[in-house]
């Protein structure tokens, strides 16, 4: 990829997650979440499309968990824990996108297992 590419594409997912943050910075619930699953799921989508073709390979596989926990909050189905997972996955996808330490195989680990009855 070309280098305008990665830099576009890291500024995409960058404001991405920064409105994932902004949109979590309402809720303080899972209840709350179900309120801006449409929105966050909207980012998270895009995040999950964009981040592989940067290298960036584990916040598109974070984000695919996601996307699909997201997709069946915005069906009606209440998951328990979606907003600490969200809350997580943000802050850990944030300090990566910013090439700051962040431990996303540990992340995805721990998605898969809270969320492993709906995942499966």
């Amino acid at each position: 990829m070309s280098e305008e590419f990665l830099r576009i594409a890291k500024k995409e997912v960058s404001d991405d997650i920064s409105a994932i943050g902004n949109l979590l910075k309402t809720c303080s619930t899972d209840s709350d979440v179900q309120k801006t699953a449409s929105e966050i799921e909207k980012h998270i989508h895009k995040i999950k499309g964009l981040a592989p073709m940067m290298g960036q390979v584990e916040i598109g596989e974070v984000a695919a968990l996601l996307d699909t926990l997201l997709k069946l909050v915005v069906s009606g189905r209440k998951i328990d824990g979606i907003y600490d997972t969200l809350c997580s996955s943000f802050d850990t996808m944030d300090k990566k996108i910013n090439g700051l330490d962040s431990d996303m195989l540990s992340l995805r680990s721990q998605i898969l297992q809270v969320h492993k009855s709906v995942l499966q």
